[in-house]
């Protein structure tokens, strides 16, 4: 349940109501209708005339908000119904202006976290955005949306909402990680050194052999300062955070986060290992789990029989058919479940229960949740959501 949030002050503009905290406040710019600044937490207000729909307004800023900053993600679409008027709230993380190279060693003040609420009412289009830094994404959600939820349509409305949902962009192809490539003895090499003074020994193995080849230790035995920065992380008994992959195809794939060392596993042949920043992490992982806008609809289901639903999690040949009493009574979760599913596990450190997340081609998410009596919650789960959950478990302070 979201926490109630004290939002005291209403503000008003030609177009818009909403209501925030005393505490915010209010600026005069000349390119917008309203600022509001506060808690690290941006709101602006612009309107223009337009009759077009909604799905129109909403397609145009779809295809233009990725192009407006290189790597911009877009982590979410929804239909938002408390305005008064046809309205969508569209989600977006904005990457570190300063931070190029996707590393740590950057000044840059982190990556932004938007939400646009758009709205159209017959004769103009309205745009509410409500940026704030990615870290303090859990900080301030209950706060923002507390704003998104007051904000109200001035005037007459006289668009009405179509029957029809506009169709949504595909996500963005995932991202590759760049760094040394090393099998398994080199990895478990490498690994062995965390800690522990390099033994010259180690070159005549073919750990070490494959080490020097890839730079990570030089043909004397010295070892580089930028490979004792991906050590440094395993000389405790840190553990990571880690996202686990079953796709379709019986692969596993897995994504591995120390404090800035990672070790990406796309098969079972070849580790990538590199330093990385978290918010990084967090986009690379966005991309392999699909994360984009997508329209999001409940099951009338709310639980499965636990053997049924952890047969097909499991994927292969024993992957079962969906019930036909269930598959009529619902049939969101009959084409969900019809898909191809990659079934990814995010596994944190000092959490007995991984968050499971499924991906069905072409459709969405759903949340794999607890198992009590025989019976599994499985609910659908928008991609904002399931960014919300990597936001949380690779950038969220160890407990």
């Amino acid at each position: 349940m979201p926490v109630p949030v004290p939002l005291g002050t209403e503000d008003r503009t030609a177009r818009v109501t909403l209501r925030r905290p005393d505490s915010w406040q209010r600026e005069d710019v000349a390119q917008a209708d309203l600022r509001v600044t506060g808690d690290d937490v941006v709101i602006t207000v612009r309107s223009r005339p337009s009759d077009r729909a909604i799905g129109d307004e909403n397609g145009s800023l779809l295809d233009r908000l990725p192009g407006s900053v290189d790597g911009l993600l877009l982590v979410g679409c929804d239909v938002w119904g408390t305005v008064g008027a046809p309205a969508r709230l569209v989600e977006y993380v904005r990457p570190d202006a300063g931070r190029d190279d996707g590393h740590e060693d950057t000044d840059g003040p982190g990556d932004i976290v938007g939400a646009h609420l758009l709205f159209v009412t017959g004769r103009h289009r309205v745009d509410v955005t409500i940026e704030r830094p990615l870290a303090r994404l859990d900080d301030t959600d209950d706060v923002v949306f507390a704003v998104l939820d007051s904000v109200r349509a001035v005037g007459p409305v006289s668009a009405t909402s179509p029957r029809e949902l506009e169709p949504l962009p595909d996500a963005a192809a995932p991202a590759e990680i760049t760094g040394a490539r090393l099998g398994h003895e080199a990895l478990t090499t490498l690994t062995s050194m965390a800690g522990k003074r390099w033994s010259p020994t180690l070159l005549r193995t073919p750990g070490g052999r494959a080490l020097v080849e890839a730079g990570l230790v030089s043909r004397f035995g010295t070892v580089p300062a930028t490979t004792q920065e991906l050590l440094d992380p395993w000389s405790g008994d840190a553990q990571p955070t880690t996202l686990e992959q079953h796709l379709p195809d019986g692969r596993v794939s897995r994504l591995q986060a120390w404090s800035g060392t990672v070790v990406d596993a796309p098969d079972d042949t070849v580790s990538v290992v590199t330093r990385l920043a978290a918010e990084r992490v967090v986009a690379v992982a966005a991309g392999r789990l699909g994360v984009g806008p997508a329209w999001t609809f409940p099951f009338r289901t709310e639980t499965l029989r636990a053997d049924l639903l952890g047969r097909r999690l499991a994927g292969g040949d024993d992957a079962p058919d969906l019930p036909a009493a269930i598959g009529e009574a619902d049939p969101r979760l009959a084409r969900f479940w019809a898909a191809p599913w990659t079934v990814s596990h995010l596994r944190r450190p000092g959490k007995p229960r991984p968050i499971t997340i499924v991906h069905a081609d072409g459709i969405g998410f759903a949340r794999v949740g607890r198992t009590e009596a025989g019976a599994s919650a499985f609910s659908a789960e928008s991609p904002a959501n399931v960014y919300r959950s990597l936001v949380r478990s690779f950038l969220a302070p160890a407990d």
